[in-house]
């Protein structure tokens, strides 16, 4: 992992069966005011290209909102208990959102 990723996003893809998970990693993050609005993920370091990995539509549902709400906790679930979750928790901030969608922040946690 290059020494200058300080952040981590996950690019959600659709397939006809599926959707496409893509971890990338980033030299900057900033949420503003209103991570839901402000926040999107730039200055990439790197990106696991061909190491996507799958989640078929049985596992996470058919829609696209119901597959979006699954992904997210996935990752919130990966983010408490994960193998590598202490290195995501190090960084800057943790975010997921479709390649060319909305985007939401994950890590930190929003404070209600």
């Amino acid at each position: 992992m290059p020494a200058t990723t300080v952040a981590f996003h996950v690019n959600l893809y659709e397939t006809e069966e599926s959707v496409l998970v893509e971890l990338m990693g980033t030299s900057s993050f900033s949420a503003g005011a209103n991570p839901e609005a402000d926040y999107w993920p730039r200055d990439a370091t790197f990106y696991s290209d061909e190491a996507r990995f799958e989640i078929p539509f049985d596992v996470v549902g058919a829609a696209w909102p119901e597959w979006l709400e699954t992904s997210k906790d996935m990752v919130r679930s990966y983010l408490r208990d994960g193998k590598n979750a202490a290195r995501l928790r190090d960084s800057q901030g943790v975010g997921i959102g479709f390649c060319d969608g909305d985007m939401y922040v994950l890590w930190p946690e929003a404070k209600t």
